[in-house]
């Protein structure tokens, strides 16, 4: 029986220090607000690596899900470091319309996944200053038995001008979500498909919980249902990130098929199976708050890794 994994990680500000003229970047510049250097971009680039290698260990992610990052070159150089170099990696990746100009992506190891299709879906909101992140969709197979899969990369809209004055736009993102998972269900309802992400929302929030439709995973499991591996976790008081508390808003969330243990397509897979990644040196202590996550910016320049904890998900291919 072998392992095959799924990484999400929300990066925090994963600029490089060109700016572009057609985005929002100019903070993360050499004369920008955050001095922003290529010292200071090659230790986000050496952090980010560093998880991405300790996150599964003794293994390397299979697939890993990436938001907040700037553009493919930023992408290419974190998969030049040391850490990440006996694993040969490709990248999905699309350019968004976000007006600060960060992206979702997917890396995925060429030795254990193949992807055969992959496209944007964009989620459309109204004025131009609500530009948002596409939805990543990629279709591949699992090269150890062929196994089909499905995979959305999300991002969906924050929170900044409040939790219930956003809720709207998170709407918006889950209903076009789960239109697509619809479209998929519709053609094999014993679909595998896996659903990553910074929802901005935690797994009880109506956009997760009732317009994507991601239930508690609890037997029996139907295969046309979505079932968010994270919801158990966020009852254990766990968190992704911190603002006035844990928040669990980066979440894996798989289809019924996935979970069945009598299913014939090869994969073991169960609620146990994903949490999230939180060593001591992901973390910072606080004298007001007590630990949070070790991040790279605020208003001032920190030197962590990122304001985000990653989710994981470690299930098994049967021999």
């Amino acid at each position: 029986m072998s392992q095959f994994s799924f990484v999400f990680y929300n990066t925090e500000n994963l600029y490089d220090t060109i700016d572009d003229p057609e985005t929002m970047d100019d903070d993360f510049t050499p004369e920008g607000r955050m001095h922003w250097t290529e010292k200071k971009f090659k230790k986000k680039i050496f952090n980010i690596a560093e998880v991405l290698h300790d996150i599964v260990e003794p293994y390397y992610p299979d697939i890993i899900g990436l938001v907040e990052i700037e553009n493919r070159f930023v992408l290419e150089q974190l998969l030049l470091q040391d850490s990440l170099q006996l694993i040969s990696y490709g990248i999905v990746h699309y350019d968004s319309p976000d007006e600060r100009g960060i992206d979702v992506a997917l890396i995925y190891n060429k030795q254990t996944f193949e992807v055969l299709y992959s496209e944007p879906v964009k989620v459309s909101l109204q004025g131009v200053e609500d530009r948002t992140r596409d939805i990543l969709y990629v279709y591949g197979k699992m090269l150890d038995k062929q196994i089909p899969l499905h995979i959305f990369v999300n991002h969906w809209p924050s929170r900044r001008e409040g939790t219930q004055e956003s809720e709207e736009r998170r709407f918006l993102a889950a209903g076009i979500l789960r239109g697509k998972v619809d479209e998929i269900f519709a053609n094999d309802k014993q679909a595998n498909i896996v659903i990553m992400g910074d929802f901005n929302d935690t797994p009880a929030n109506n956009s997760v919980k009732l317009v994507l439709k991601a239930q508690e995973p609890k037997p029996p499991f139907f295969d046309n249902e979505l079932y968010n591996l994270m919801l158990p976790r966020m009852r254990k008081g766990i968190g992704s990130t911190y603002y006035k508390g844990w928040l669990l808003f980066d979440q894996i969330i798989v289809s019924g098929n996935m979970l069945q243990p009598d299913n014939d397509n090869g994969l073991d897979c169960s609620p146990q199976d994903a949490d999230v990644f939180n060593p001591r040196y992901l973390m910072h202590f606080d004298k007001r708050f007590g630990f949070e996550p070790n991040r790279t910016t605020g208003r001032k320049y920190f030197g962590g890794y990122s304001d985000h904890l990653p989710a994981f998900l470690k299930l098994r291919i049967r021999n």
